[in-house]
């Protein structure tokens, strides 16, 4: 079944949307420190992993990244701060996914936290966001949940499954992750 899905993008059929993202616990620890550590501003990052084209995205690692908006390194137009707004500087954005390919991984797409409001896209997030990629979106109060933005840049929601350890032993995720002690 991938390899028809493969052959219709290659042909410019839609690309597929994945049903579910995996994560270990270590991720998502690295994550939630990453993305709170510079509230009230928001955080973000670039998602790495494998999976792109299939129905399970497994994340291996986040590429944390300094927040842009507003900077000489990354003028963006529109209103706001980094309170409510993100921007990747493209130098970062360039150096992760050389360091992905050199490991056998893929740019799944972005996450980014929402300190004072709720884990969901905003217009702003969709309209700036790379159309079919994933978006993570971390609230401050610690709910995480995950998004694809399809061709027409609708985002719906992808169940996230959180793995013990690197054995892969499923744990279901709580939309409210609770801090790791490590």
């Amino acid at each position: 079944m991938e390899f028809l899905t493969d052959s219709a993008e290659r042909i410019g059929g839609e690309p597929f949307a994945p049903s579910l993202l995996s994560f270990d616990l270590q991720c998502l620890t690295v994550l939630e420190r990453s993305l709170l550590a510079v509230k009230p501003q928001e955080g973000c990052g670039l998602l790495l992993g494998t999976g792109l084209g299939t129905s399970r995205l497994t994340l291996a690692t986040l590429w944390p990244s300094c927040n842009a908006w507003g900077t000489a390194n990354c003028e963006m137009d529109g209103a706001g701060d980094r309170g409510s707004r993100f921007a990747l500087d493209p130098r970062e954005q360039i150096a992760a996914q050389r360091w992905a390919r050199l490991r056998g991984l893929e740019v799944l797409g972005v996450c980014h936290s929402h300190p004072n409001t709720s884990p969901e896209p905003s217009i702003w997030d969709c309209d700036w966001a790379e159309p079919n990629r994933l978006m993570l979106i971390l609230s401050g109060t610690r709910e995480l949940r995950a998004w694809w933005l399809s061709t027409d840049r609708v985002p719906f929601e992808i169940p996230i499954e959180v793995w013990e350890n690197h054995i892969h032993a499923a744990k279901p995720f709580h939309p409210k992750s609770e801090p790791v002690s490590g």
